[in-house]
């Protein structure tokens, strides 16, 4: 039986870049959902209580598997999308977690 893993995203949005952002988000949605990924949560960061870093976004994922994750982000049409995400993102982070 696959274990459940879960997606954790740190993000700084580039505000010069809101359309890289739009379109990234766009086209990698439909990737994430095709391998089963359904949101559970995305926060903005209000405020850094340890830690230098200034994310602005935190949000959360829940995969059937690790390997659902890992497909996405080594699949070629992700790897097509890794400009838009360049340009998107000043600062981006993924975590892979598991309940």
């Amino acid at each position: 039986m696959l274990e459940k893993s879960i997606m954790i995203v740190n993000a700084v949005l580039d505000p010069n870049e809101k359309e890289a952002f739009a379109l990234y988000s766009e086209r990698s949605g439909p990737l994430f959902k095709n391998v089963g990924a359904k949101p559970i949560s995305k926060y903005k960061v209000a405020q850094n209580i340890v830690g230098d870093k200034k994310l602005q976004v935190v949000a959360i994922m829940e995969f059937p598997s690790k390997k659902a994750i890992l497909d996405v982000f080594e699949s070629e049409a992700y790897k097509e999308l890794l400009p838009l995400r360049a340009k998107a993102f000043t600062e981006l982070e993924v975590f892979i977690g598991k309940e």
